[in-house]
């Protein structure tokens, strides 16, 4: 099984894997439960997880004045763990940093009025944000309108896909630290990036979004694994996962044997308007390997198999 999108759905998918005894490769759930928590042996995930992410914004974040933190998420799996792991990293990289606030709309419910004035109570010098879709637009509206980012840097989870930030349009924030996918500005020195986006927008006369390059990356994943297995049993494939490279438009990227999570990195740069768009610019790709915890961590983390 592959597919799906949203973290409760991947872990009800993960859990009937499990019962099954099929192979279920999670192409977009972020939840670190997925891997972690609730990992099994028949789940694999592709995508750089929440606290990969997370990681990298609180890698940013320790590098400036900011001391106190306010956090927007939406309530649920994602949006738990993203909010646990920034502070777990950041509180490890900057021990004197405060977390003042915290707001919990519900997933797409978002009362961004509300929210914004909660934020703007406890008086953070950063923000970080997890909320994205029609949460993030309306957030950003009414932050903007209500002056909210003056003065504060926001640190952006997903806020740079183009999924989220395109429909922003010259509404789209300036300033943000986020993770994204800046395709439009890949050259020839950025390896099999560009090919990849050329031939995509040959093909669909559209420009990619980061789902687009992660539904290439799991073709590619299923392929690689069901030519290492030589079958399409169930376990030979579950045994092919284990350790498996695969060749993406990102670079070499591998299943770790020690949870199931891929080491697919992320791109993390700064918003900013371009031709009235948002667009992500200074960014750089971080491999996704350098950001999870020991072995030691994992394993503590993740139940006995």
């Amino acid at each position: 099984i592959t597919g799906s999108i949203l973290s409760n759905v991947g872990l009800a998918i993960s859990s009937v894997a499990a019962e099954k005894g099929w192979v279920y490769l999670a192409a977009e759930p972020l939840a670190d439960a997925l891997t972690w928590s609730q990992g099994n042996p028949w789940t694999f995930r592709l995508r750089t997880s929440t606290y990969m992410q997370a990681a990298m914004l609180a890698e940013q974040a320790a590098k400036t004045d900011a001391v106190k933190y306010a956090t927007i998420a939406p309530n649920y799996a994602y949006g738990k763990d993203a909010v646990a792991a920034f502070k777990e990293v950041l509180t490890k990289l900057k021990p004197q940093v405060e977390f003042v606030g915290e707001q919990w709309p519900g997933l797409f419910k978002i009362d961004a009025g509300a929210e914004v004035q909660a934020l703007e109570r406890s008086k953070p010098d950063a923000i970080y944000n997890v909320t994205f879709g029609p949460d993030l637009a309306k957030f950003v509206r009414e932050g903007t309108t209500r002056g909210l980012f003056e003065g504060r840097t926001v640190y952006g989870l997903l806020s740079g896909e183009p999924e989220y930030l395109e429909p922003l349009a010259d509404e789209a924030p300036e300033g943000w630290v986020v993770t994204g996918y800046p395709w439009y500005d890949f050259t020839e020195k950025d390896g099999a990036n560009k090919p990849f986006v050329d031939a995509y927008q040959a093909k669909f006369n559209e420009s990619p979004k980061l789902g687009s390059l992660v539904g290439y990356m799991t073709a590619e994943t299923v392929a690689a694994a069901i030519e290492k297995a030589g079958s399409t049993e169930s376990d030979a494939i579950r045994m092919a996962f284990e350790g498996l490279n695969v060749s993406t438009p990102v670079g070499e990227i591998t299943f770790r044997e020690i949870d199931n999570q891929a080491t697919m990195g992320a791109f993390v740069g700064k918003t900013m308007l371009k031709d009235g768009a948002g667009v992500m610019t200074d960014w750089t790709y971080l491999n996704g390997a350098d950001y999870l915890p020991s072995d030691e961590e994992v394993s503590k983390l993740r139940p006995a198999e």
